[in-house]
């Protein structure tokens, strides 16, 4: 018996003609319903089996073309899907003739009776079950949209319940995990993987993955450098294991472990991959040699952490929130995003260390640290940038919410005054607030214009924040 399949599954194409071609009849095979009415008409089969959904021309309109062909009428079709078939879709396929309606995965010997019932009804030149007649244009589109847009509502919803039913697994996962595209851009992530790199889950997703992770401008490239990208998208090997150093927001160091596989597509093309990431040091806590490095990391983690921090206030010191601002400022830049600073200078701190001295002068900027420390996002960075000035970064933050967040600093710290135990103060803040703008041209203009905020601050009266 000659056979039409028309499917444009790849995989269910080739297990539905197997089975056929091993029962003795002659498949061909079309991909959507448009090859397959020219092979109709061409080859004459004795059978279609089609699929409904598919690019192109679907299954029911391949079903109301054949039928306006009068030499067709009579041609049996079979619909054989897994998709949204209802009493509605068994309707209209009634109206155009469809001898048999088939739901995915069925067995071969269940598909191989079907076909030899068929076959068996055209030798006795037996009806149709129902009248084969095309539907007239405007009646066909009537039913047909109506299918249409009640598919395409299945289709949103079952992509959704996907989506949340991936996102439940994902988080679910202990290790981090997070899925990066063929440009390096991260597609998703879990909660443990935004807390090992000390970000929020939401910044990292569109963000990229050398972005992230290694506070990079362009892809980890080098001799030293082993990064299983181009092993999974280049050189398309399997699962890649390696070693990397991370940073976390504050510039602090992490050796993490990657577990990298690929993502395909159904036509095994790849594009994405998938990184499983855990602390190498978590993970061999018990290993004596690990153990031994797990002491070098910390020492070199406590050299660097010693190199970029305030010792007083235990803040990042002034050269570290520059180059960080910098950064920022940049990545804002290429990304036409949102960048806002804080300068912040403590008000007649030099009378706090003259009354009171300078030891209480050192607690009272130890407590101011921690105040603002306490109001920032985990992502926002401060550095001490002066003896009583600090510096607040604020990514993809907007100038009016940068000023909301100056004046909750300003007012953790005046209304609650700051004392050693045997006397206290009340000490003040004035703040100047500055944003990104299309005229700037570096992050010393943006840094400039905070600082003259500032001083506005101070000449209008101080304990307050002015914008510039």
């Amino acid at each position: 018996m000659k056979i039409l399949i028309i499917e444009d599954d790849h995989n269910s194409s080739r297990i539905l003609e197997k089975i056929l071609l091993s029962a003795g009849h002659e498949v061909s095979v079309a991909e959507d319903g448009q090859e397959g009415l020219t092979m109709v008409r061409g080859d004459r089969p004795a059978l279609v089996i089609t699929d409904i959904l598919m690019p192109g021309v679907d299954g029911f309109q391949f079903l109301n073309e054949v039928r306006k062909d009068s030499s067709l009428k009579d041609l049996p079709v079979v619909i054989y899907t897994g998709n949204y078939l209802d009493k509605e879709d068994e309707a209209l396929g009634r109206e155009l003739g469809v001898s048999r309606f088939l739901l995915k995965p069925l067995s071969p010997v269940e598909i191989l009776s079907v076909v030899n019932e068929i076959s068996a009804e055209t030798k006795k030149s037996a009806p149709m079950p129902v009248s084969a007649s095309s539907l007239d244009e405007p009646v066909f589109l009537k039913l047909y949209n109506e299918r249409l847009v009640n598919k395409l509502k299945h289709k949103v919803l079952e992509t959704e319940e996907a989506r949340r039913t991936l996102d439940h697994i994902v988080e679910g996962i202990a290790d981090g995990v997070v899925v990066i595209g063929r440009d390096y851009t991260i597609i998703q992530a879990n909660t443990a993987m935004a807390d090992l790199l000390g970000v929020e889950k939401s910044e990292m997703i569109g963000r990229k993955c050398y972005e992230v992770s290694h506070r990079r401008q362009a892809p980890c490239e080098g001799p030293s450098i082993i990064c299983p990208f181009p092993q999974i998208f280049d050189r398309r090997e399997g699962i890649v294991k390696v070693l990397h150093t991370h940073f976390d927001s504050q510039g602090d160091e992490r050796q993490i472990e990657i577990t990298a596989s690929p993502v395909k597509d159904d036509k095994g093309r790849i594009f994405a991959m998938v990184e499983t990431s855990r602390d190498i040091m978590e993970k061999y806590s018990d290993n004596e040699l690990v153990k031994l490095v797990k002491r070098l990391n910390e020492a070199q983690t406590h050299l660097k952490h010693m190199t970029i921090t305030d010792d007083l206030t235990g803040l990042r010191n002034r050269r570290y929130i520059v180059e960080r601002l910098e950064e920022e400022f940049q990545r804002a830049q290429r990304a036409n995003g949102l960048l806002s600073i804080i300068m912040l200078d403590i008000d007649h701190f030099k009378r706090i260390n003259d009354v009171h001295g300078h030891l209480f002068g050192d607690v009272v900027l130890r407590v101011i640290s921690s105040r603002i420390k306490s109001i920032l996002r985990k992502h926002d960075i401060v550095g001490r940038v002066g003896g009583e000035e600090f510096l607040v970064v604020c990514p993809d933050s907007s100038l009016e919410d940068t000023v909301v967040v100056a004046e909750r600093i300003r007012k953790i710290i005046f209304d609650e005054p700051i004392g050693d135990g045997i006397k206290e103060v009340t000490v003040a803040l004035s703040a100047g607030v500055s944003a990104i703008n299309q005229a700037d041209v570096s992050s010393e203009r943006l840094f400039s214009r905070a600082d003259s905020a500032l001083y506005k601050a101070k000449e209008l009266g101080r304990n307050r924040v002015e914008v510039m």
